[in-house]
């Protein structure tokens, strides 16, 4: 009796918990992004609230569900019985009354049973524990994808100022062009190519321009804020670019030991086997103790007011139902160790594609941030031609610095996505750009 008030304790304890956590994911439902928003604001967001995470928030709750169901499997049980009965008695009963009602009280508690209960509570929390792993990994994943996200929005910008730029040259060289045509100096068909020149980075100018409100929109969905799109964003310090690239057998054995798909799917392993021993224990006895209380309206001499006992239930033949149960479990078992040796294959390769990315992008970062160097000087010598009345590409060169600048944050901006992919394949948050910029102090 007092275990199955403690667990009615917990219960009513979590449903209170968990109607404080609803009240206060309302609460942050209502939250509003701030403006200006920086990446570090942004990934507060990669919480239970987003679908993605919910979802493996869900998978924890059943966990937590199977746990508290195995753990009552071999709860007393306390149970009444009701029977209003008329009955027309023998002619030699000794009570010759016609009411035979009865009330019986009836208790019942399974005192040991030979592994099957301690093996299916270990195999519950053996799954919780996978459970939580997996939906760190989500809450992982969705904080790479608001960092995607947020990095697309400045790309977009970055892009529309460089199409806009070529637009308003284009433009120009355009109008000359038509004031020349009514003088006779420029002929129609260049007049039309200059023209065609226009339009068409006029339609380029459009789709960018579109595309920073559509990359505007997959943030705001991102961060589970639909209805609040994001329009300042401040362009984040990322020295965690600049760290020392461990050795890729280090990697590896980082990746063995903290990759949490990996050890969710291993506690998923462990939790199948423990299954199927709570399934083979179905063929041994259990030892329970019985008692009643029981209160009759017609008193005769084979009937007990209190009764107890132990009672041993020894399984003599099941058919093949043990067996069914055995064999599906061990089908589970070996379906989870495929997806283990299959996902243990696929996290070498990644991080090893990782690893061979950010040598790649820190040798592309010297060739964006040469070419950043090389368009500056450019632009500088073009300007002061054009000031002298010299005939320059000023235009052009504008545009080729914006392009610039903008191969060299799309080249920063990869470099931090790979980091942060080698701390989630790793299981090592040290490794995130975000990360480090914050043990730097860096806003």
């Amino acid at each position: 009796m007092m275990r199955s008030g403690r667990n009615a304790g917990r219960a009513w304890g979590r449903a209170l918990v968990g109607t404080v956590l609803c009240l206060a994911t309302g609460a942050m439902a209502e939250t509003r992004l701030p403006s200006p928003l920086t990446l570090s604001d942004a990934l507060v967001f990669a919480d239970d609230e987003h679908p993605a995470v919910a979802q493996g928030r869900a998978g924890v709750l059943r966990g937590e569900a199977e746990r508290l169901a195995a753990e009552s499997a071999n709860d007393l049980a306390v149970g009444i019985r009701l029977n209003a009965r008329w009955v027309d008695p023998n002619e030699r009963a000794p009570d010759q009354g016609n009411n035979d009602s009865q009330a019986i009280l009836r208790l019942s508690k399974p005192l040991y049973d030979f592994g099957r209960s301690s093996n299916a509570r270990a195999a519950a929390e053996t799954a919780l524990r996978g459970q939580q792993e997996q939906h760190l990994s989500l809450v992982a994943r969705q904080r790479m994808e608001i960092m995607r996200r947020y990095f697309d929005v400045l790309m977009a910008d970055l892009a529309y100022a460089r199409d806009n730029e070529a637009m308003a040259i284009a433009f120009i060289a355009f109008d000359r062009a038509q004031n020349r045509n009514e003088l006779g100096q420029v002929s129609d068909i260049d007049l039309y190519a200059l023209q065609e020149r226009f339009q068409e980075s006029r339609l380029r100018r459009l789709a960018t321009l579109q595309e920073t409100r559509s990359a505007r929109n997959r943030l705001a969905l991102a961060l589970n804020r639909p209805d609040q799109v994001p329009s300042d964003l401040i362009n984040p310090a990322l020295p965690g670019n600049d760290r020392a690239l461990p050795e890729v057998e280090e990697l590896y054995a980082l990746a063995e030991a903290g990759n949490r798909r990996l050890a969710s799917l291993r506690l998923e392993a462990e939790a199948a086997s423990q299954r199927i021993a709570a399934r083979r224990a179905d063929r041994r006895p259990v030892l329970s103790l019985e008692a009643e209380a029981a209160h009759y309206e017609r008193v005769l001499g084979s009937r007990d007011p209190l009764a107890a006992g132990l009672v041993l239930d020894i399984p003599l033949y099941s058919g093949g139902r043990v067996d069914a149960g055995v064999a599906r479990e061990q089908a589970n078992l070996y379906d989870v160790q495929a997806r283990l040796r299959q996902h243990e294959l696929d996290l070498r390769q990644a991080v090893l594609e990782t690893w061979l990315e950010i040598q790649r992008l820190r040798t592309q970062r010297d060739h964006a941030r040469a070419t950043a160097d090389y368009r500056d000087l450019y632009l500088d010598r073009s300007r002061a031609l054009y000031e002298l009345e010299v005939a320059t590409d000023l235009g052009d060169a504008m545009t080729q610095q914006s392009a610039a600048m903008l191969f060299t944050a799309q080249t920063e901006f990869e470099l931090a996505l790979a980091w942060e992919r080698l701390a989630l394949l790793t299981g090592q948050p040290d490794f995130s750009a975000v990360h480090a910029s914050h043990a730097q102090g860096t806003p």
